[in-house]
């Protein structure tokens, strides 16, 4: 297989006409590459907004709980630890959600598409590695708490008496 560029591109210099499947293969590979490039696109704006929407949970949450923060401060808890896991959480649960979602698609693609009907072989048209779901799911995690360090540190800034004050 890699060589056939050559031994074609050598009978096309003495003046044969040429054809191969390779020309197939390449065409199939720049076609693949542009889709998984627009997805990858989707994927980057779903991660973005995915992010607002956690940092956006966190700081209703402290707009919610500021008096709870308050006392949790004067007890000497770690306030930047405490949202810091939780975001890291709702990262957590949402990678997991969207492995199974996957998982679930892949297996609805490979019942109704098969690769012996589109290309004459054998085989799932979509396969998900165990270690490419665990590394999404840690992926969503640092995600997660990425978005929530903002928060975080603002629930750590609040002062505890004003936070208890405050109704």
């Amino acid at each position: 297989m890699e060589h056939v560029a050559q031994v074609q591109k050598i009978l096309a210099d003495k003046g044969y006409q040429v054809n191969s499947q390779m020309d197939w293969l390449e065409s199939s590979r720049q076609q693949s590459n542009m889709v998984q490039a627009v997805l990858g696109g989707i994927g980057a704006v779903s991660l973005f907004v995915a992010a607002i929407g956690i940092a956006n949970t966190m700081m209703m949450s402290i707009y919610e709980r500021t008096k709870e923060i308050g006392v949790m401060k004067v007890l000497g808890c770690d306030i930047r630890s405490m949202f810091l896991i939780e975001s890291g959480f709702i990262g957590f649960m949402g990678g997991v959600l969207g492995a199974l979602l996957s998982y679930g698609v892949s297996i609805i693609v490979n019942r109704f598409v098969s690769m012996s009907d589109m290309m004459g072989m054998r085989g799932n048209l979509s396969r998900i590695p165990l270690w490419l779901a665990f590394a999404a799911i840690g992926f969503a995690i640092f995600v997660g708490m990425a978005a929530g360090f903002m928060p975080a540190m603002r629930a750590m800034k609040l002062s505890p008496l004003a936070a208890i004050r405050n109704e």
